[in-house]
């Protein structure tokens, strides 16, 4: 499936239509190519080796001047980090297509809207699932987290930010329409206008939103919830800061975002209580996995035991403390098991690449007039995608990363100001009076 992704998007970056993307839009993608290009290469020297050839000798410069213990290959697997660097495309194609698709904002729009409304679905058919046939994923008997929903995911964490994310894909364009009134509709709308302004009503909005947040809430996830509560009221906190609202109403908007955010954990948080008054907020079996894992690279420092490893190489330092139950085969942290597989110079590239993206889409969030909303949701669908990677894997689930991609590079296209977008199209235009 994720072959068929890969090609699907492959073909739609080769049929784009690029007339509107500016060279602002295109430098937004320079730090995602640096990203890669630096996992290409930790890659590539994780797995040469050639035992009958004289390449091993390559390793031989660190191991005299930094005093490594360095295999003659350093993946523990000969084929596995070029078939795990399969996950690592496939975001990076979703990401590209929707920051070269969001460059036209009418485009960036509709994608929204689209992810929101198919997002809302998967919640419907969550809530109907988890009501009709509990024991039932799809077509498969479900063996894990019987009694929460958890929809076309098997790992209800998975779900629950999932549907966090499609309920901030309604919440904030609610926000904007109870902000200003829209203009009237056209003269003789077509279907496709009538359409998207029943789409973007308040009142269908307001029920998606309710949708993807019963869906949520049905997964039992406490980090899923309380991450995404958190968001919800970082989100209204966003759009309504930079309004002209006086010094002593936006307090008023902070207290009262707060106030909002605890009370809709009163009204749909019964589920995720229970689960913190039985087992508590921390869990220990995660910590001994962590402290594990910061072992591993405090060993593997420099290049990582080889991407899509951490599978292969925990069994060996499993702490005592886990028991026999459970298969560990990722580090629940992605950032950790980024290290862990990469080491931490290639894991630096690639937080840095994340907190410009970051940086970006909150300055949009505050400092962009028209469309706003859109850098808005980005912003506080990535905090809430990165923040529950770091406790949770997420983000490596490709249901729900090339989903998380998609919101974020859509946001980010339209992060920059009109007139830096717009750019591209100015001088195509003067082109073609040129001609």
């Amino acid at each position: 499936m994720d072959l068929l992704l890969e090609f699907l998007l492959v073909c739609s970056l080769l049929t784009a239509d690029l007339s509107a993307v500016s060279r602002r839009n295109a430098m937004l993608l320079i730090p995602l190519a640096v990203a890669i290009a630096a996992v290409v290469v930790i890659v590539a020297l994780q797995t040469w080796s050639d035992p009958s050839s004289e390449s091993a000798a390559a390793w031989e410069l660190p191991r005299r001047f930094f005093g490594l213990v360095l295999p003659d290959r350093l993946s523990v697997t000969a084929r596995g980090t070029w078939l795990a660097f399969g996950s690592v495309l496939l975001l990076s194609l979703a990401f590209t297509r929707a920051v070269i698709l969001a460059s036209d904002a009418g485009a960036a729009r509709s994608l929204l809207r689209i992810l929101a409304w198919a997002g809302c679905l998967y919640a419907l058919y969550g809530i109907l699932a988890e009501l009709i046939a509990p024991d039932m994923v799809l077509f498969r008997q479900k063996e894990a987290y019987l009694g929460f929903a958890t929809g076309t995911f098997v790992n209800r964490n998975t779900a629950a930010t999932f549907w966090g994310s499609c309920a901030l894909l309604f919440l904030v364009p609610l926000l904007r329409t109870m902000h200003r009134q829209e203009g009237g509709p056209p003269e003789q709308p077509d279907w496709r206008s009538r359409l998207e302004q029943i789409l973007s009503a308040p009142v269908a909005l307001g029920a998606g939103f309710a949708i993807c947040t019963i869906a949520l809430a049905m997964t039992g996830s406490r980090a899923g919830l309380l991450l995404s509560v958190g968001t919800f009221v970082l989100a209204i906190i966003l759009y309504l800061v930079p309004l002209e609202l006086g010094r002593s109403r936006k307090w008023l908007v902070l207290g009262g975002s707060a106030a909002a955010g605890l009370v809709l954990l009163q009204l749909v948080g019964g589920l995720v209580a229970g689960r913190i008054v039985e087992h508590g907020l921390i869990d220990p079996q995660r910590l001994a996995a962590y402290q594990a894992s910061l072992g591993i690279i405090a060993d593997h420092r420099l290049l990582g035991v080889g991407l899509g490893n951490f599978e292969a190489v925990f069994p060996a330092i499993r702490p005592a403390t886990l028991g026999s139950l459970g298969i560990w085969d990722r580090a629940h942290s992605t950032p950790l098991e980024i290290a862990v597989e990469l080491g931490i110079p290639a894991f630096a590239v690639i937080a840095l690449a994340c907190l410009w993206y970051l940086y970006h889409l909150f300055t949009g969030s505050l400092r962009r007039k028209r469309d706003r909303y859109i850098p808005v949701i980005g912003a506080s669908v990535a905090v809430l995608g990165v923040a529950h990677s770091c406790i949770d894997f997420s983000l490596q689930i490709p249901g729900y990363g090339v989903f998380f991609a998609a919101i974020v590079g859509c946001s980010l296209a339209q992060s920059l100001p009109s007139q830096m977008r717009t750019e591209r199209g100015k001088s195509v235009q003067v082109e073609l009076k040129s001609n």
